[in-house]
């Protein structure tokens, strides 16, 4: 099973793509930055991140349950992060 999750951070274009055989991919603008293969992810570590200049340092958390994997996404600067998106909750913007 694929699933994709879009959505925008600080004018860059984020994609992240995620299936049982290739693993989870990180596309920022189109290009890919990161992937990883781990099997069950714990939404306490981040499993894809990369680095967007000046906008900070983006982390991808993935959530799995029994039977879907969620995504949180996280925009760090300095010793701040925010919560920048989620495919399982309403954030306030």
């Amino acid at each position: 099973m694929r699933k994709t999750f879009e959505f925008e951070v600080k004018g860059h274009n984020v994609k992240i793509t995620n299936s049982w055989f290739s693993g989870a991919k990180l596309y920022v603008n189109g290009d890919l930055k990161d992937t990883d293969k781990t099997r069950v992810a714990r939404g306490d570590v981040a499993l894809l991140a990369t680095n967007l200049g000046e906008a900070g340092f983006l982390q991808i958390k993935p959530l799995s349950t029994p039977f879907t994997v969620e995504m949180d996404a996280y925009l760090v600067v300095g010793n701040n992060s925010e919560h920048v998106y989620s495919s399982h909750k309403q954030l306030n913007q």
